[in-house]
């Protein structure tokens, strides 16, 4: 079946994507925007301007605004549009808190259905987050971030679940977490080496707790994170 194609412009460069990867693409462009500064707090987007600019029509540009407004990294005023949102701490704890909830059931749920399998290719993972923290990577370390978590929500084997927490899309929200903090990237992909061995003892408290504790830190202002071991 062929699949319906456009030509889609991204900073000066013309590619031809699917027609329903648009939103998607113009969605990833605002938020890497916005996590380059290149738009900040309060600047406006306007829906007929960004069409333009990317050379496509308004409809992908909408529901690309439509679910950043959801996401919160949009905000939309009456009479004065839609604006950039600034992300203050008290805005990173809220979204942290709920994270924290979700996925502290999900580690509730893989740490009695870990395999040793599943706890080597974790392993493989935090080793690679580990190098990429010693590199300062950010991009890679907040990718593989993202995919320790991710596995760990589909270990849990609860579709529910799973499906809510992509719907909430945290991976944009780790990638500006890495962005504005000051701690060492190392040191944030270390914290995962406690959460990982809560998983491995099969105590569905204990990894539980572990979750809880290592979202909700990451959400709190930097001198307040806990370094202490989990």
């Amino acid at each position: 079946m062929n699949v319906s194609r456009t030509r889609f412009k991204l900073d000066g460069r013309e590619a031809t994507l699917p027609r329903v990867a648009l939103s998607d693409r113009v969605k990833e462009y605002i938020v890497e925007k916005i996590l380059a500064g290149e738009l900040e707090p309060s600047d406006r987007i306007v829906e007929s301007s960004l069409a333009r600019k990317l050379g496509v029509s308004q409809a992908p540009v909408r529901e690309a605004i439509r679910d950043l407004v959801l996401l919160g990294f949009l905000e939309s005023k009456p009479y004065k549009g839609t604006s950039v949102r600034s992300f203050s701490p008290d805005d990173l704890w809220e979204v942290y808190t709920v994270r924290a909830a979700l996925e502290s059931l999900a580690a509730r749920l893989a740490a009695l259905h870990l395999t040793e399998e599943d706890a080597e290719e974790l392993g493989h993972i935090l080793e690679e987050m580990i190098e990429a923290g010693r590199r300062e990577d950010l991009q890679t370390i907040a990718q593989l971030d993202n995919d320790f978590h991710d596995r760990i929500m589909g270990i849990s084997r609860n579709r529910t679940l799973y499906h809510l927490w992509e719907t909430l899309q945290y991976a944009r929200w780790t990638i500006v977490t890495y962005r504005i903090t000051t701690l060492d990237l190392e040191y944030l992909a270390a914290r995962h080496e406690d959460l990982l061995e809560a998983l491995r003892t099969g105590d569905p408290d204990r990894a539980a707790r572990a979750m809880q504790r290592h979202i909700e830190d990451m959400g709190k202002p930097p001198e307040n994170v806990e370094h202490a071991a989990a």
